[in-house]
């Protein structure tokens, strides 16, 4: 245990760790309160479920779509520039769709239009992190413990940051749930931006190819995250069906809290040593056993059975999602980590998208066990793709200008025990 929490000591005691650690963490949880944001403000401010609903889902697709095209910008220009013109542009676009929602006379598509502005503008700071902490920590055993806490922090970022938007939103007033993520994306990101030691460099004069998603892994991981998403989208629809049938709505949030507890406490477990086993083959396992893990909820008709199910299905999904960002960090050059990691964002998003859309359709129509059969589906093709695209999922061997500043890194202590 000691040597555990060791490693996570000293990854955060990194010279420049906590320069881009905590603003990045601050730019990011809006991620997980703007779409109940958006639901709880319109729907307040308007009485139209459908048209928040519609808002909520274009301000998603506008990031979705937005994030691997600014991610690329940063590789070439460098992240400063992005982070500066989308909190420009984000405080802009999220001002006026308040404004505009706030106005009885304004017309609807001036609404999802600067909805959509409103999450194209939002950076991918996850994969900013991630791509500073590859830059910190190449060579170095502590990379998975890096990405171990930042799989945590958006664990934590997706149970909290919908409770901190209602609660603003209900308790202080219906648009401050949305104004406050908008502080919290524009604030993170002009402070991330002033973290310049530890931003990726690129070489003068070099320039990018085409898209990052056909290198090395990366349009397999992605395929992969497709599948994570849409059986996570799945199982948050199944769970609130399968509570419905039980009459008690209520405890879809707790097994839902207890899924992303099993999730947390094995991603912190992944992160606290240093594993032997090829990271493909730790992918394919971890799939398997979050696919294998969740079929017994197509016979389970009680809350604790429920819970255990849940709760065992769920300590695999952290550590899946963990060794895929790193099959894609270390299976790409450094110079397009930053696109590569926003690939697999916009493919995670789509997933959930897909996974709660179809998943709904069948709970509608033949129960909350369909649902959970429809995620177990998902998981059975991302094994499937695990498997097949084991001879995408290798290292890349460093560029010059992916040791161009080698000399610069700082020299990282062993974890003492």
């Amino acid at each position: 245990m000691s040597a555990g929490v060791a490693r996570y000591r000293t990854v955060l005691s990194t010279p420049g760790a906590w320069g881009f650690f905590l603003p990045g963490m601050l730019a990011r949880f809006p991620l997980g309160m703007t779409g109940i944001s958006i639901l709880l403000f319109v729907s307040a401010t308007r009485g139209d479920y459908g048209t928040a609903g519609a808002l909520s889902a274009v301000s998603a697709v506008g990031y979705a779509v937005a994030a691997p095209q600014l991610a690329r910008v940063a590789d070439r220009l460098g992240q400063r520039r992005v982070l500066l013109g989308c909190a420009a542009l984000c405080a802009v676009s999220g001002g006026a769709f308040v404004a505009s929602v706030l106005s009885d006379g304004m017309p609807l598509w001036v609404l999802f239009v600067t909805a959509a502005l409103t999450g194209a503008a939002t950076p991918a700071i996850g994969s900013m992190v991630r791509a500073r902490w590859s830059g910190l920590l190449d060579g170095s055993s502590l990379k998975g413990t890096a990405f171990a806490l930042e799989s945590l922090v958006d664990e934590v970022i997706f149970i909290v940051g919908p409770v901190i938007a209602t609660s603003l939103a209900v308790g202080v007033s219906p648009a401050a749930g949305l104004i406050s993520a908008l502080v919290l994306v524009c604030g993170g990101s002009l402070l991330l931006s002033l973290s310049r030691r530890t931003e990726p460099q690129r070489k003068p004069g070099e320039k990018a190819g085409g898209s990052a998603l056909f290198l090395g892994p990366v349009a397999v991981v992605a395929a992969l995250n497709l599948c994570f998403g849409g059986m996570w989208g799945s199982i948050d629809m199944a769970t609130v069906a399968f509570s419905g049938e039980e009459h008690q709505r209520f405890m879809a949030g707790v097994l839902l809290g207890v899924y992303a507890i099993g999730s947390s406490v094995a991603g912190v477990v992944y992160g606290s040593r240093e594993w032997s086993a090829p990271l493909s083959r730790i992918l394919w396992v971890s799939t398997l056993i979050m696919t294998v893990g969740i079929l017994p909820m197509l016979w389970v008709h009680s809350f604790v059975g429920a819970g255990l199910v849940l709760l065992v299905a769920g300590t695999s999904s952290c550590p899946a999602m963990i060794v895929a960002m790193m099959l894609v960090v270390d299976g790409v050059p450094a110079s397009r980590r930053t696109e590569a990691l926003a690939w697999q964002s916009t493919a995670l998003w789509l997933g959930v998208s897909i996974g709660s859309s179809v998943s709904g359709h069948f709970a509608d129509s033949r129960g909350a066990q369909a649902a959970y059969a429809f995620a177990a589906l998902c998981g059975g093709v991302g094994f499937v793709i695990a498997l097949a695209g084991g001879r995408r999922l290798r290292p890349v061997e460093p560029a010059p200008a992916d040791t161009a500043t080698a000399d610069d890194r700082t020299n990282l202590p062993e974890p003492s025990h």
